[in-house]
């Protein structure tokens, strides 16, 4: 990923940045072992997956648009 100050690559590369932050902010968190119980470490266990499946689908939409801009 290119930055540039403040400046991403593209619009998509500053949302997936984004979503790598909260990962990591959430799996830090679960690492010190401070989710208060087990129902927080479930919750946070999905919003971890959702933000997997969101970056997932952002990075298969740059795909499709590097695809058609290529054609």
């Amino acid at each position: 990923m290119i930055v540039t100050g403040n400046h991403y690559e593209t619009p998509l590369k500053y949302i997936e940045s984004k979503m790598d932050e909260r990962r990591i902010e959430i799996e830090q968190h679960l690492g010190r072992g401070a989710a208060k119980d087990y129902s927080e470490y479930q919750k946070l266990c999905g919003v971890i997956q959702g933000l997997e499946f969101a970056k997932q689908i952002s990075t298969d939409l740059a795909q499709r648009m590097e695809t058609n801009e290529d054609e």
